[in-house]
């Protein structure tokens, strides 16, 4: 046998021994996630017959990730992948994360949402603005909501700045709009999987002076999300706003915060918000905006849209 021959011969077993020796196994971390990620979505995702899929998807191959040895990059690829599958912008695996996933889909994943308390002032003609960066609810937080529409009761029309507002809890959904609407008003409806579906209203009272028979704007961009775009959807729905700026970040499911293995979370949407009328609501579209604008202008086309009419 020539060397020719040999040097061919040792290449070709070679080639046939490369992708065995290659060929990754998982760490266990990985495949515990993988496996219980599956199970939590398979008993709680909100579309049960998407729920298998996913599960199904996640079991298939549990060495599917093996060449992803960082742990915050593994999260963030199958995060990806489970978006691909579903376009659902509230469904995603963390590692660590310093507060729960409430938020969204990777590639528009808030990176600065507002905080702080609820600010306002009197701007242009007599016109009330209102920057609320997060829809909390707690106490001292809602009493602000309450000190804001006083002070701004006798101007000509309203603007609430939702911009960067990345959402919170449902009380302060309805407390707000409670203020917009002169006796209670159904303003959408939420479904869970398994359960029947609730309507949500706004209440029966508001401790001050509501804001009647006057424009109302909200101010939106990419970064309003989850809750600020169930309130912004609410009042859109019902024609007592008109918004401004940018397309909403999408988020039209809820849910929690379930814990894998090995530090890692993820959250399950179990329901969706939807405009009762028609059945639909913004998951992963989000809303878009009547009047658009960059998002850092949203104001002042606010204010000339006010001055124009």
């Amino acid at each position: 046998m020539t060397r020719t021959d040999l040097a061919a011969m040792a290449a070709a077993c070679l080639f046939m021994l490369t992708p065995s020796v290659l060929a990754q196994t998982a760490p266990d971390w990985q495949r515990g996630v993988l496996s219980e990620a599956a199970d939590l979505l398979e008993a709680e995702y909100i579309y049960e017959d998407r729920a298998a899929e996913i599960a199904a998807f996640l079991r298939a191959d549990p060495d599917r990730y093996a060449d992803v040895t960082e742990r915050e990059a593994f999260a963030r690829a199958v995060t990806l992948d489970l978006y691909e599958m579903v376009n659902d912008a509230h469904l995603r695996v963390s590692y660590r994360p310093e507060t729960p996933p409430e938020d969204t889909q990777p590639e528009r994943r808030p990176s600065a949402c507002a905080s702080g308390p609820v600010e306002h002032e009197v701007v242009g003609a007599n016109v009330g603005y209102m920057r609320v960066p997060s829809f909390s609810g707690d106490e001292t937080y809602v009493a602000g909501i309450d000190t804001a529409f006083a002070a701004l009761s006798g101007t000509d029309a309203l603007i609430l700045d939702l911009r960067n507002n990345c959402g919170g809890g449902p009380h302060i959904v309805r407390h707000i709009s409670t203020y917009l609407f002169a006796e209670p008003t159904h303003l959408t409806d939420t479904e869970s999987r398994g359960e029947p579906v609730r309507e949500r209203w706004t209440y029966e009272d508001v401790p001050g002076e509501r804001y009647l028979d006057l424009p109302v704007l909200v101010l939106t961009n990419g970064r309003t999300f989850s809750a600020a775009e169930s309130f912004t959807f609410g009042l859109k729905v019902t024609d007592r706003v008109l918004t401004v700026g940018e397309r909403t970040g999408g988020g039209g499911h809820f849910g929690g915060v379930g814990e894998l293995t090995g530090d890692f979370t993820i959250f399950v949407p179990v329901g969706r918000t939807f405009d009762p009328r028609t059945g639909e609501g913004w998951e992963a579209e989000g809303i878009e905006p009547d009047v658009p604008a960059d998002g850092e202008d949203a104001l002042e086309v606010a204010l000339a849209w006010l001055a124009e009419h």
